[in-house]
Formats: C-alpha cells, sequence, structure tokens
C-alpha cells in the first residue's frame, strides 16, 4: 500500500475555519484528519503542501517513520503551523491504518481504559448567560462546563472577576453544588487578580481555572501550582509536542495538561504526552473546541489514555453534526466508544464546498488605558 494522495479543504464555520486533511493510497482506502488552527489556516495548507512529497509513494501504516521524518526534516522547532500540519497527517495515517487492520484506532493503541468518554460543555449556544449556557449543558447531560473571562474592547480584570464569581454562585445556585465548573482566563490576568479571583471562588465546586497565566510565565504558574490554593490549573494548549510539556511536568507548573491532538502532533504524540504525563500522577484534558474529525481523534487516544480526566466538546454549529455522514455518538455527556474502523468519522465534501474560508477577525485584548497584556 502507498499513499498517492493528499488533499486539504478548509470549512467555514461561525467563529472557525476547520481544516480537514485527506490522504488516498493506491488500494482505495482514505484516512481524514484535522489541523485546524485559528488565524493561520492557509499557512498550514501551505505546510501541508510542502510535507506532501515526503508522502507520496510511502507506506501508510509506517505511522511513526513517516511522524519522524516529517518533524525532524525541518530545520526550525516547536512552530505551531508545522506541528499543526503534522498532526492532521498523524491522524489522517491512523485512520487508514484503522480501515486497513477492520478495527477502531482506540483498538490499535492498546485497547481502552474506559467504557465511555466523558464530556464537559462549553457556552457555545449564545443564550446570552453563562447560566443559561450550563443549564442547557446539564439538560443535555453534561455533569461540567467551561465559562470564563469575555473578549471585549476594553478589558477590565475587577469587572471580570466580579463576574465569574457571580456566575458561578448563580450557576451552583440553579444546578446543586455536585455541577462542576471550569473558568478559562486565556492568560490575560494578573497573578494578584488570579488569587482575588480565586479566594471569591471559595466554596464553589471549581475543577480546574485554564490558562491562569500569560503563556511565556512559567515561574508564576509554578508559584499558583505550589501555593496550594485549593484549586486546580490547568494549561496546555499552546504547547507543542513532548518537549514544549517536559518543562511544565517536571517542574510541576500544572495540576493538570491540555494538550490539543490537532496542535501537539497527533494522535501519536498526544499518547507520548500523556505517558509523561502519567509518570507525574498529572491528568489529562485534551483541549477540542475544534472540528468533527479532530473531536474523534481525541476520543480515541483518550479511550486508550489511562489518566484521562475529561474531554472538551464544542457545540458551536449545526453544521458539525451536518458535515458529518459518519461520526461519534454522543448521548448524556459522554461519548460512545466507536465501533467502525478507523476514526469512525466520514465527511460531507460537497457540503464543504458550501461553506468556504472566511477570515476570522482578530482577537484582541485592551486595557482601559489602551495597552495591550500578555497574553
Amino acid at each position: 500500500m502507498e499513499i498517492k494522495n493528499v488533499q486539504t479543504f478548509v470549512m467555514g464555520v461561525p467563529g472557525r475555519n476547520w481544516t480537514f486533511v485527506r490522504i488516498e493510497t493506491d488500494d482505495g482506502i482514505h484516512g481524514w484528519g484535522e489541523a485546524t488552527l485559528e488565524w493561520h489556516e492557509p499557512s498550514v495548507v501551505e505546510a501541508i503542501k510542502i510535507m506532501t512529497p515526503l508522502l507520496l509513494g510511502k507506506d501508510p501504516l509506517r505511522i511513526e517513520k513517516i511522524w519522524q521524518t516529517l518533524f525532524r526534516h525541518h530545520w526550525w522547532r516547536e512552530s505551531v503551523v508545522t506541528n499543526t500540519a503534522i498532526s492532521g497527517i498523524d491522524q489522517a495515517l491512523w485512520d487508514i491504518t484503522g480501515k486497513a487492520f477492520g478495527q477502531p484506532v482506540y483498538r490499535l493503541l492498546g485497547g481502552s481504559c474506559h467504557e465511555r468518554i466523558r464530556l464537559y460543555a462549553r457556552g457555545d449556544l449564545g443564550l446570552g448567560s453563562e447560566v443559561r449556557e450550563a443549564e442547557a449543558a446539564r439538560n443535555e447531560g453534561f455533569t461540567a462546563y467551561k465559562g470564563g473571562v469575555e473578549v471585549c474592547d476594553a478589558f477590565d480584570e475587577e469587572l471580570q472577576t466580579r463576574r465569574m464569581i457571580e456566575d458561578c454562585e448563580a450557576i451552583e445556585r440553579a444546578l446543586g453544588h455536585e455541577f462542576e465548573i471550569m473558568l478559562d482566563l486565556q492568560g490575560v490576568f494578573t497573578f494578584n487578580g488570579i488569587l482575588k479571583l480565586v479566594r471569591g471562588l471559595e466554596g464553589r465546586n471549581i475543577l480546574w481555572i485554564e490558562e491562569p497565566v500569560p503563556a511565556l510565565t512559567l515561574d508564576a504558574m509554578r508559584r499558583l501550582v505550589s501555593a496550594k490554593l485549593g484549586v486546580h490549573f490547568s494549561l496546555g494548549e499552546r504547547l507543542c509536542t513532548r518537549w514544549g510539556f517536559k518543562e511544565i511536568l517536571e517542574q510541576q507548573a500544572a495540576d493538570i495538561i491540555q494538550p490539543d491532538v490537532c496542535h501537539t502532533g497527533g494522535i501519536s504524540e498526544l499518547r507520548r504526552i500523556a505517558a509523561y504525563a502519567e509518570i507525574f500522577g498529572i491528568p489529562v484534558a485534551p483541549h477540542n473546541p475544534l472540528g468533527p474529525v479532530a473531536m474523534a481523534a481525541s476520543v480515541h487516544v483518550a479511550a486508550a489514555m489511562p489518566n484521562f480526566l475529561i474531554l472538551e466538546y464544542c457545540r458551536r454549529s449545526p453544521l458539525f453534526r451536518q458535515v458529518q455522514k459518519l461520526g461519534i455518538e454522543i448521548k448524556e455527556g459522554y461519548a460512545r466508544l466507536p465501533t467502525a474502523p478507523g476514526l469512525g468519522v466520514e465527511l460531507d465534501q460537497a457540503l464543504m464546498d458550501k461553506h468556504p474560508y472566511q477570515p476570522m477577525p482578530l482577537r484582541m485584548w485592551v486595557r482601559g488605558d489602551g495597552s495591550i497584556p500578555l497574553v
């Protein structure tokens, strides 16, 4: 079996552009991967084109050989564009391999450690308040919900802190103390602002506070974790490969890590990151706010991960379901383990063509005095 063709498709949906990779073999088997990277979609597509000559004619079942070739081929390291391209290709190769052997991917990874995959919801429905979003999530069967800071013209840390504390109190009144809440700070808070927020959340059922400090401030992250403030801190969506996570894990700078299957190097690398985290007793909650192939790939690798905690599930657009001819079954806040060979996802290319790429507006944080915070 040889790889004979590599294609990319960029599908515009509300708030996103999903970037899909389709790899075909001379045996008639094809595999799907996802390489979505917000604001950098054309760069990822070009990176996949550059890598294509390294793929054509190769055996798609030699996933590790291909991964190492793509990763080592480039002089520059830890590029999120390059890594996202590799991620999409890697997922597609696992999809092909599962189909070639007639098995779901998680079985090729050693089988499932879990009977089903727990999911959490986000505020994706446009209902106007965190409480209504959380109530809608609970009505769908989810037992955990993630909110957080609001992107606004003038970021006011005091105002955002009060709002999040009030929202968490209101969610608990409406849904009870057992319902778990996560808060994504998107790296925009100051250290003292985080301490004030944590004090205001005392007694609430907070599963974690995500990306509390800017991405380049490891010392601040380590101080938060070591302070034992009674809440868990998480990060990882902006880290690439096991080398990116190495310092975080070894310096105990996170309670929970959140690698993304579209940015870390695909299924292959996400497994390695999770295995290294297991040594330190760190659970993994994969970052997953993207499209349906990323969802499927995340479910498979989570199923085979002993230290898996919970998986993000994005309900942003009805196109998520509409573009899937075959996909992961979601029921009562859990993903069912797929039984179809490969990733268990098949996409409607005709529907993709009806929703072309649309440039996304840049997301900018600006403080009241006009300064731009480090995120």
